[in-house]
């Protein structure tokens, strides 16, 4: 079979979906310290164990997407749908600054943005 060029486009988004989520992981695990003295709301090894788990869960759908394997593209719809409702369960939950309130109109966007793409690549492309 064939891949088509949108099946290979979207594995590359989710395999950098699943980078920036390995970024934030070492990011947050690296800059604890300052984190804990910031207080922020989120709990940090509830959000650097989140965030590594995603990101392996996005990187493992990526390369099964791109070898058009029938789990990739299960792993695909669930991880991707999955990070992006843990990130708005986040939001409504540890959320308290006010930049954090300005950007919910963005965050919306994007996800819907995200979803539909990854929903209708897949959608059209059954292997």
């Amino acid at each position: 079979m064939r891949r088509s060029l949108s099946v290979t486009w979207l594995s590359l988004l989710v395999f950098i979906l699943g980078l920036m989520q390995w970024t934030r992981a070492a990011v947050l695990f690296a800059r604890q310290p300052l984190l804990i003295q910031l207080d922020v709301s989120l709990p940090l090894p509830y959000a650097i164990l989140s965030a590594a788990m995603w990101g392996g869960a996005l990187v493992a759908a990526s390369v099964g997407l791109k070898r058009l394997n029938r789990w990739g593209w299960w792993l695909t719809l669930i991880a991707v749908t999955g990070s992006q409702a843990q990130a708005w369960l986040d939001r409504i939950l540890f959320s308290r600054s006010d930049y954090a309130q300005l950007s919910t109109g963005f965050a919306l966007g994007l996800t819907v943005l995200v979803l539909a793409l990854v929903w209708g690549v897949l959608g059209r492309n059954r292997f």
